[in-house]
């Protein structure tokens, strides 16, 4: 075999073997919706060796969105994928009628080399229940391993809102203004009204509290280093 067959056949093969490394199943909420969100995404997808799970949310008129990354374990990846296979994800179409007040979903599915896009409405009283097992086994998957995205009021004038930097030591969960953000250490530009707040921080494991008085300034950004020891 002389030396340009054997660069065809190694591209070939290079080919096949990486066919499938890339996968994902993908929900993208339809404007305009019944809901405060612009925008709505719960994402897996695996690029092998790792399986990421995706949870993003953007307010109208907001900068930035939310948004939160989790790692999947080579079990739930496979068990995720197989399900989604089973369920035949990419030959679904599109189903459900759009109407006011009811969600439509967008989705865009690749799996084992194969792309499908099509939107859903009223996914959870549809009769066909291979829909809401995909949708519900993406949005299950995705907040349970990204996690909640809590509500943020971004609806501050921008003279009128500032940013929190927070780090510490040990890590811990946040409260602001006696509301549990769900978040945790370290924490970067979180949007919150300017001026005085009341900051609780309790270490992961219990065993720390403190709580301060801060102040956020106008336009700017207030980093907090903290020992909690």
């Amino acid at each position: 075999m002389d030396r340009a067959k054997k660069l065809v056949l190694l591209g070939a093969l290079f080919v096949v073997s990486f066919a499938g490394d890339d996968d994902y199943v993908r929900f993208t909420m339809e404007g305009p919706a019944a809901s405060p969100y612009h925008t709505i995404r719960y994402e897996i997808t695996r690029r092998r060796p790792a399986t990421t799970a995706v949870h993003r949310r953007l307010l109208p008129g907001a900068d930035e969105g939310l948004h939160a990354l989790g790692l999947l374990t080579p079990a739930e990846s496979d068990g995720f994928f197989a399900l989604a296979r089973t369920l035949g994800a990419a030959s679904l179409g599109s189903a459900g009628v759009r109407k006011p007040g009811v969600l439509t979903w967008r989705c865009d599915v690749l799996l084992d080399g194969k792309s499908a896009t099509f939107t859903v409405s009223d996914v959870e009283n549809l009769k066909d229940r291979r829909y809401f097992k995909l949708f519900d086994a993406v949005r299950t998957t995705v907040l349970g391993t990204a996690g909640q995205l809590p509500f943020r009021n971004v609806f501050y004038p921008a003279n009128e809102r500032g940013w929190l930097n927070i780090e510490s030591v040990p890590a811990a969960n946040i409260q602001l203004d006696g509301f549990d953000t769900k978040l945790e250490t370290p924490l970067y530009s979180y949007e919150v009204a300017a001026g005085p707040h009341k900051l609780v921080m309790r270490s992961l494991d219990g065993r720390f509290e403190r709580t301060f008085d801060i102040r956020v300034e106008a336009q700017g950004t207030t980093t907090l280093r903290i020992d909690l020891r």
